[in-house]
């Protein structure tokens, strides 16, 4: 049986005896003999009878209760009062570790932030009150667009109030160089901290609880002086568990706006948190817009990005998470102004699905370069709400993100052609190198390598794979109908193949020396990689590029226009993803494969026929 620390405002008792007087001491002895003595102590230890309401348990609910206060000493104040705040619901459901609740006053955390930090006070994030992107602008208005982030980097501090748990990026986001977000809420499990985003303005996250009592005072009186006053409800002391309960209540409803975000409901699967475990997930989608498509989601891609996402390798996730940029299904509504899709079409969405419309990579059709483009998840879009991607049961997207299937290309070896697909077929087109008879290499034969085989073999050029893996030769020329393969690790065969090659696309994720792959290359010929090695940058031998002109680049994706052109190109070219279909309850054995490259060579999700609300 535990005893409970001594009273200060409104009570905190941790347990209660069964048919006994309630106990209430500093003490912790559980000697039973002093049991009578501590029955009463709550009432007799002091002289002065006082009254009030108690949690006994860890319900936290409060009932009356009879407890006494010492005498009024010679610096000691008597007073009347009790506020009902947050922090006293956390303490009498014993939420957090310490003594008895105080009584609060919540201005008083606040005012005391202020002069510390130097700040001024901003409203409440959670609620999108002042700062987000713009949806609409005047017809006079010349410095803001539909689309503009309009608070980004425009703040000196920011105040956040918040007890829910949510993000951090989005609010360090919006603030100046040397910015400082000063953070009073207490969220139940500890938030994400960004760290490289804090590294790159010398940005502070600082925490503030309470002040001196000086400058209480001075807050007091400063309140005064500028009639600040906190809005609030006052209620008999018979109400204070319905208070409680609202409090409760009102942090639940800001932890599931996610759910609430938009009318329409959704189901998939999210991670929560950086394990990148995935789990079933209640959301919201928008309503169907004038321009936009909504489409039953029947397959989706597990795309190498996925995995870094969700286990926030890239320093950039937000939870809740649900992945996935490889989403194809079939079109269930369309808005009025949709021009080129109709309900039963084949589609399908990528990479992205918003970008600002108006900048010159916009004007180009290279949607991919926009730097305001939108990530199909893990992103905010223009409505201030998170995108979520395609390991769910319904997207949303505007007709232009939004891509037409051929009737002839299956759904789920073309999934991962959104990504993987316009990922190889970009750098092939644009960097030249698809004309027939050119000799192009492919580093890697996992995910990506293997649809750069396929595209290349199309586009009638001769393809060499090289791979670190002899094992993969025969899957390479009898399978993937590759022209010829080296291994990269063995000295003879690459000193066969050195000046070969017009072009080479590096599909590999890990750092690898780029020496002996410039050294394949014609006189002016170009590597271009596609992969991101995220665990340290590669060396770039300079003198190997000089001594025959040639390049090293690289290639992101690609724009709509291209994409659209990609999928027809390999509807026409019966060019696939070699897959792996695996149930939705089997995605986080797939990512465990995947990050072992235990699979050949993409896997996609069965959403249709698997994916199931709970």
């Amino acid at each position: 049986m535990e005893k409970s620390q001594e009273a200060l405002g409104l009570e905190t008792i941790n347990t209660s005896v069964v048919s006994s007087p309630f106990l209430f001491s500093k003490r912790h002895s559980l000697e039973l003999n002093s049991l009578c003595v501590l029955a009463t102590s709550p009432e007799d230890e002091h002289p002065v009878k006082a009254f009030g309401w108690a949690a006994r348990d860890y319900s936290g609910h409060l009932s009356p209760f009879n407890f006494s206060r010492r005498s009024t000493g010679e610096e000691d104040v008597r007073f009347k009062c009790c506020t009902v705040v947050y922090v006293t619901l956390i303490f009498t459901k014993s939420r957090t570790n310490g003594a008895s609740p105080l009584t609060l006053l919540r201005p008083f955390f606040v005012f005391y932030a202020f002069p510390r930090f130097h700040l001024s006070p901003v409203c409440n994030p959670e609620k999108h009150e002042t700062v987000g992107v713009v949806t609409e602008v005047g017809s006079k208005v010349n410095n803001f667009k539909v689309g503009d982030k309009a608070a980004m980097g425009t703040m000196d501090g920011i105040i956040d109030t918040v007890s829910a748990i949510h993000h951090l990026l989005p609010l360090i986001n919006l603030l100046k160089s040397h910015g400082k977000l000063v953070m009073l809420g207490i969220p139940d499990q500890p938030p994400e901290l960004p760290i490289f985003p804090l590294l790159m303005g010398r940005k502070t996250v600082a925490g503030s609880a309470a002040g001196g009592l000086k400058e209480t005072q001075e807050m007091i009186h400063f309140a005064a002086k500028h009639n600040i006053r906190p809005e609030i409800e006052v209620i008999s002391m018979n109400y204070v568990n319905t208070a409680m309960e609202r409090l409760a209540k009102e942090k639940k409803e800001m932890a599931k706006s996610a759910e609430q975000g938009h009318p329409n409901q959704a189901f998939g699967w999210a991670a929560t948190d950086t394990s990148g475990v995935l789990s079933p997930f209640k959301f919201s989608r928008r309503a169907t817009g004038e321009k936009d498509v909504r489409f039953k989601v029947l397959y989706c891609g597990i795309c190498h990005s996925d995995l870094h996402m969700i286990k926030n390798e890239w320093g950039k996730s937000r939870y809740p998470i649900v992945p996935g940029h490889e989403v194809v299904g079939i079109a269930t509504e369309v808005g009025s102004k949709v021009e080129k899709l109709k309900v039963g079409d084949k589609v399908g969405v990528g990479c992205f699905v918003g970008a600002c419309h108006s900048c010159d990579d916009c004007a180009n059709d290279l949607e991919n370069y926009c730097p305001k483009k939108i990530y199909t998840y893990g992103d905010t879009y223009y409505d201030g709400t998170a995108t979520q991607g395609g390991y769910s049961d319904v997207m949303v997207a505007e007709e232009r993100y939004v891509i037409h299937f051929p009737d002839n290309l299956p759904l789920d070896g073309g999934a991962p052609l959104l990504c993987a697909g316009i990922t190889v077929y970009s750098p092939l087109k644009y960097f030249e190198l698809t004309k027939p008879g050119m000799h192009i290499g492919v580093v890697g034969l996992g995910g990506l390598g293997h649809v750069a085989v396929k595209f290349a073999k199309a586009f009638g050029v001769k393809v060499t794979v090289i791979s670190t893996s002899p094992g993969k030769k025969e899957e390479a020329l009898e399978r993937l109908g590759a022209d010829s393969f080296v291994v990269s690790r063995d000295p003879d065969q690459m000193r066969a193949a050195m000046g070969t090659m017009d072009g080479i696309i590096d599909t590999v994720f890990a750092a690898h020396p780029l020496l002996p792959l410039i050294g394949l290359l014609k006189s002016h010929g170009k590597l271009i990689l596609v992969a991101a090695p995220i665990d340290r940058p590669i060396e770039l031998p300079v003198y190997a590029l000089m001594s025959g002109r040639k390049l090293v680049a690289s290639s992101l994706s690609g724009g709509l226009k291209e994409t659209q052109e990609m999928i027809d190109f390999a509807g026409k070219h019966n060019v696939t993803a070699d897959v792996e279909v695996v149930p939705i309850d089997y995605v986080n054995t797939a990512m465990e494969r995947l990050e072992k490259a235990d699979v050949r060579y993409r896997f996609v999700i069965d959403i249709g026929n698997t994916l199931k609300a709970a």
